[in-house]
C-alpha cells in the first residue's frame, strides 16, 4: 500500500501523507533530492528511507501557472440522503434520475487518481445511504488516493465503522450545528445522539474525525457553547458559516453580519486560543498563504480552493469548482461524462477563468456596510442573486 502521494509540480511538488492526510509543497531542489536520496525534507518526515514503491508518483506537465491538477475531489455520490436538514445547501432528500452508474463512479475514481488526484472525499446527500461506497473508498485506497467522507453520521454503526476502516478510509467529517437541542431542531430529534455515538464509532476503530459545524444567527450563542465542549474532549472542529442555498433560501437572513462575526470571534478566541483543534473563518486570518515552506508563484487565492486546488462533481456528473458555487447555480465547467482527457480538461484555461469575474466582485462586496470580509466567491455570488450586488 501507497504511503506518500507525490504530484510534479511547475515549482517541485506536491506531497501528500497518506496515512496522515498532512499535505506539504517542496522546491525542485527539494524533489531532485527525494528522487537521489530517497529522503524527505526533514521538516516533512523524520528523515528516514523511502522506498520509491511507497510512493504514488504522479508525472505532469511543468510548464503551467497553476497547479497540475487538483488536491482533491469533493464527489457527490447520490443526491439521497436519510435527513431533511432546514439549512441544506443543495437540497437533499431523493435520488436523481440521471446519477452517475456504479460503472461511471469507479472509472471516475481510477481516472482522477491517474491525473494525480491526492484525495476524495465522498459526500452527498448522505453517502453512506450508497451502498457500493466500501468498494470506492477501496478502489481510491488502493490507487494511492487519501480517502474521506462527509457525512450526517447517523448512519455510522459500529459495523459500519469497521466496514470504513477496512475498506481504507483514513478521514471522516460529521455534521453536527450545536448541542442536542439545537442540533435536533435543524437536523431532526434524535440525530444529535446518534452522531455522537457514530463519531465514537470511528474513533474506536481508528479513523480520524472532525465536526463540521455551520453557525447561523439563530443557533450561534449555541455554536460558542458547543465549540467549548469540542475542545474539552479535544474533537477537531470546523466551524462554518451559513449560505442561503437549497433549502436554506427559508432562512431568510440568518447569514451572521459583521457584528455578529466579531461577537462570535471574540468569545472562541478568548476561550479556545490554546485550542489548535478548533478552526474554521473563526479563528484563521483572511490573508491564508497556501504554503508556508516555500514561495508558490501563482498563490494568489488567500485560501480559496475555487479554479486552484479543487473539483466538485455532482451526482448529475457536473464539474464544478466549488460546491457553494454549484448551490448558487452557477454554471458548471463540464460534465464527467464529456471529459475524455482529465489533464487537458484541467489545463483549460476558461476552467479558471469562469471564475475572474467574481473574483473582481470580490472587491466590492467586502466594501459593502455591514458585511464580513471574505475570500469566499460563493458570498458574492449569493449577493448577486438576490440583487443586493451587481454583476457587470
Amino acid at each position: 500500500m501507497y504511503k506518500y502521494n507525490i504530484r510534479e509540480e511547475s515549482f517541485g511538488a506536491t506531497i501528500l501523507n497518506l496515512e496522515t492526510g498532512n499535505r506539504e509543497y517542496i522546491s525542485k531542489e527539494e524533489l531532485n533530492k527525494v528522487l537521489t536520496e530517497r529522503t524527505l525534507p526533514s521538516d516533512i518526515s523524520t528523515g528516514e528511507k523511502i522506498c520509491l514503491s511507497d510512493v504514488k508518483y504522479t508525472k505532469t506537465n511543468k510548464d503551467v501557472n497553476h497547479f497540475s491538477f487538483a488536491d482533491i475531489c469533493y464527489l457527490e455520490v447520490t443526491r439521497a440522503c436519510n435527513l431533511q436538514c432546514i439549512h441544506c445547501l443543495n437540497n437533499s432528500g431523493k435520488k436523481l434520475d440521471n446519477q452517475l452508474t456504479d460503472e461511471e463512479l469507479i472509472k471516475l475514481v481510477i481516472d482522477l487518481s491517474k491525473c494525480g488526484i491526492q484525495e476524495i472525499r465522498f459526500t452527498g446527500g448522505e453517502p453512506l445511504v450508497y451502498d457500493k461506497i466500501y468498494d470506492l473508498i477501496n478502489i481510491a485506497t488502493i490507487n494511492g488516493v487519501y480517502t474521506s467522507i462527509g457525512t450526517n453520521g447517523k448512519l455510522i454503526t459500529k459495523e459500519v465503522a469497521k466496514r470504513l476502516k477496512n475498506a481504507g478510509l483514513k478521514k471522516a467529517v460529521v455534521s453536527i450545528d450545536g448541542t442536542k437541542e439545537k442540533h435536533d431542531e435543524i437536523r431532526g430529534k434524535g440525530n444529535y445522539e446518534r452522531s455522537i455515538q457514530g463519531i465514537k464509532n470511528l474513533n474506536e476503530v481508528g479513523i480520524e474525525t472532525r465536526v463540521n459545524s455551520v453557525i447561523m444567527k439563530n443557533n450561534m450563542d449555541d455554536i460558542i457553547n458547543f465549540a467549548k465542549t469540542m475542545h474539552e474532549k479535544k474533537q477537531s472542529l470546523m466551524i462554518r458559516r451559513f449560505i442561503e442555498s437549497g433549502r436554506g433560501k427559508n432562512l431568510i437572513d440568518n447569514t451572521l453580519s459583521k457584528e455578529d462575526y466579531n461577537y462570535v470571534k471574540e468569545q472562541l478566541s478568548k476561550e479556545l486560543s490554546e485550542a489548535n483543534y478548533i478552526n474554521g473563518h473563526y479563528l484563521r486570518e483572511k490573508t491564508e498563504r497556501i504554503s508556508n515552506r516555500i514561495d508558490i508563484p501563482f498563490d494568489i487565492s488567500n485560501g480559496c480552493k475555487a479554479g486552484m486546488r479543487a473539483i466538485i462533481i455532482t451526482p448529475d456528473a457536473n464539474i464544478h469548482l466549488c460546491g457553494f458555487l454549484a448551490a448558487q447555480g452557477f454554471t458548471p465547467v463540464g460534465n464527467v461524462r464529456n471529459v475524455n482527457d482529465w489533464k487537458h480538461f484541467w489545463h483549460e484555461t476558461s476552467i479558471k477563468d469562469c471564475l475572474s469575474y467574481l473574483r473582481k466582485k470580490l472587491e466590492d462586496y467586502n466594501k459593502m456596510p455591514n458585511i464580513q470580509e471574505t475570500n469566499c466567491l460563493a458570498y458574492v455570488k449569493n449577493y448577486i442573486n438576490r440583487g443586493k450586488l451587481w454583476e457587470n
